[in-house]
């Protein structure tokens, strides 16, 4: 169609307008039942939503955990640290007896 063809293009937009109209009074003319049952579809949605987001939270937050439980436990056998505190601890003692401090002080610094 040319659209220099003013009169098909008017008649063309508005068949085209009074399908849309019918389109939309038909949606809107749902009987009361089927109007009922469309809501009650939608309800159970945000329970649904809810669920979903309750366990992604509680498999997040036990893998969090894990993961910091993981790490108390290594680091409290973990043989690099032992070797570490064990080195410092004699380090201190030797500057100590090297430095002949009183024994109070000696105490201290252990």
């Amino acid at each position: 169609m040319n659209c220099s063809q003013e009169s098909g293009l008017r008649a063309l937009l508005t068949r085209l307008l009074h399908e849309l109209n019918k389109a939309n009074v038909s949606l809107g003319a749902l009987p009361d039942e089927e109007r009922e049952r469309e809501r009650q579809r939608g309800e159970d949605a945000y329970l649904y939503i809810l669920l979903i987001m309750i366990f992604y939270a509680v498999l997040a937050g036990g893998l969090i955990l894990a993961y910091t439980r993981s790490r108390k436990q290594e680091s409290k056998s973990d043989p690099y640290h032992l070797y570490i505190e064990r080195e410092w601890a004699r380090g201190v003692r030797e500057r100590a007896a090297q430095q002949e401090l009183p024994p109070a002080e000696r105490q201290q610094l252990l």
